[in-house]
């Protein structure tokens, strides 16, 4: 028996594969609609198998699988989806899923593919080598041998002992990404934290779109949970921040912070 997290924005969908699955033996221990939720609900119930749409709100499947596989190499996935591209499949293999099932589909193939998603005997990680080597192969890639690169997610959350939420931003952070973070910062702030840094690194520039968000976020939070502070290691960021607000407006508290001398 299995623990499974189902992720489809279809309530029909979700409904006939928690029943076909519970009469399968498994356990279906939550459900998601959107790929933001499914990180989420990921984090907090580690399930042995997540059953993972690809076309949803806000963040998509192959999002949310980058996502959780940037914490969690050996989440296992097995991808169910009305999307049956041979692209769309093939990139779904890359980015960690160890099964793909189309819809419509019955319940010999969903309970089928689930038996085969726990019984592969390698990790996520050597599963996608595979993948990605074997396309290469097809291809005549004189690189096949070479070792997939490792998924980053677009941000990282480090609790330490004192209270203190880091959020290090990376430099593909995206208005989606902020969904997301959106999600898991206010959860661990009402769990944990006392107060926020945002890590901001040495990136150079982030989408104007994502720092409107983030700007957003960060005063919400600073209202919400305490101290909220910002930090960067790159003066290109803090003048594209300072050029951004005085053309749009649009960065307020982002600018407040390094009015008051944080430097981000």
């Amino acid at each position: 028996m299995a623990k499974i997290l189902i992720v489809d924005d279809s309530t029909t969908i979700r409904v006939l594969l928690r029943d076909t699955l519970t009469a399968a033996g498994h356990h279906v221990i939550g459900e998601a609609d959107t790929g933001v939720k499914a990180y989420i609900e990921y984090v907090r119930l580690k399930p042995d198998v997540v059953t993972m749409d690809l076309d949803m709100p806000t963040m998509n499947g192959l999002a949310a699988m980058s996502k959780i596989l940037a914490p969690f190499p050996d989440a296992r996935f097995l991808v169910v989806s009305a999307i049956g591209q041979k692209n769309i499949i093939e990139e779904a293999l890359e980015r960690g899923a160890r099964g793909f099932l189309l819809k419509p589909f019955t319940e010999e193939q969903v309970a089928e593919a689930v038996v085969s998603v726990m019984k592969q005997p390698f990790t996520t990680s050597e599963f996608r080598e595979k993948v990605r080597r074997h396309r290469r192969t097809l291809k005549g890639d004189a690189k096949a041998d070479e070792t997939v690169d490792e998924v980053v997610s677009p941000y990282n959350l480090v609790m330490a002992g004192n209270g203190e939420l880091r959020v290090e931003i990376n430099a593909h952070f995206s208005k989606d990404s902020c969904a997301a973070l959106a999600l898991e910062s206010k959860y661990l702030c009402q769990e944990k934290a006392t107060r926020l840094t945002f890590d901001f690194g040495s990136i150079a520039r982030i989408d104007i779109q994502a720092l409107v968000a983030l700007n957003a976020l960060m005063n919400e939070l600073y209202q919400t949970c305490g101290g909220v502070t910002a930090i960067a290691g790159n003066e290109k960021l803090v003048h594209q921040i300072q050029d951004e607000h005085d053309e749009n407006g649009k960065l307020p508290f982002l600018l407040l912070l390094m009015e008051e001398g944080r430097k981000i």
